[in-house]
């Protein structure tokens, strides 16, 4: 496939006027010089973080606009970038349980948040009421996950980013994978994501990591975790919504075993020992 590229320096500060941002006229000046060629890929603009918008050239696109060749259809979507530019193709979250039946969940940075100034922020967590803002303005409480890095294993990513991110000791755990991978954003961001499970045998875990701008972390019981979905605390949707949906699904299988056993012979649900090793 073909590519052109065009990089636009620094977008500025975003909240809240966005007055610096690309604008739409801009974008299409750029297409107007480029010949449409259908399945031709085109990245229009890649940010100075990890974000590149990207133009696909085809007959089926939502969109119309003027190319070089004239006034033709295509499709616009974001691709994630890692520090070399690479393609991230896959993102990997994970529901660690502790012996205890407790939740590891972490407070993340999440600036889109912040466009939503009234979302519930006060969660429930030990048995206290904790102010999710005093982390930060863009406090978001999720389970642990990330990025899959470009070549590196499904496997290796989850329990990469739950060691990042938690720092839990070296153990043996049992870890459930949902087989199937999910489009998370499907219209408009070119991303798989897939769903992990995993029994920990230890207990320990670190209450701050500094990864990632600095991450605080809780443990949850069952009940507090749903009280803060059903009040609107626990609200992303990649990060944890659909985490514990399939945590719920495993949690069932362990316990039914019929249940259990459709989900295997369907390629669904897969489950194995595992050791992890800092």
């Amino acid at each position: 496939m073909q590519c052109s590229s065009c990089h636009i320096p620094g977008f500025g500060n975003v909240f809240p006027e966005r007055t610096d941002m690309f604008s739409n006229q801009q974008a299409k000046a750029l297409l107007e010089k480029i010949e449409w060629e259908e399945g031709k890929i085109i990245s229009s603009v890649e940010g100075p973080y990890r974000y590149r918008v990207v133009v696909h050239c085809s007959v089926l696109g939502r969109q119309k606009t003027m190319f070089a060749n004239g006034e033709h259809s295509y499709f616009c979507y974001v691709e994630l970038l890692d520090s070399k530019g690479q393609w991230i193709e896959r993102g990997a979250n994970i529901v660690a349980v502790l012996p205890d039946g407790r939740f590891i969940m972490l407070v993340e940075q999440r600036p889109p948040h912040s466009r939503y100034p009234n979302r519930p922020t006060i969660a429930k967590i030990g048995g206290q009421n904790i102010d999710l803002a005093q982390f930060g303005l863009h406090g978001s409480l999720e389970f642990a996950g990330g990025a899959v890095k470009p070549g590196e294993g499904l496997k290796a990513g989850f329990l990469r980013e739950l060691q990042e991110e938690t720092n839990v000791e070296n153990q043996v755990a049992i870890y459930y994978s949902r087989c199937h991978p999910i489009n998370y954003f499907g219209s408009d961001i070119a991303v798989q994501g897939s769903l992990g499970v995993v029994f920990l045998s230890g207990l320990s875990y670190d209450k701050y990591v500094p990864n990632d701008g600095g991450l605080v972390v809780f443990a949850l019981t069952k009940d507090e975790v749903e009280w803060n979905i059903y009040h609107g605390v626990i609200s992303s949707g990649q990060a944890a919504l659909l985490e514990w949906a399939f945590y719920l699904e495993v949690e069932r299988a362990r316990k039914d075993p019929q249940f259990d056993l459709m989900l295997k012979k369907a390629g669904y649900l897969k489950m194995e020992e595992i050791q992890i090793t800092k």
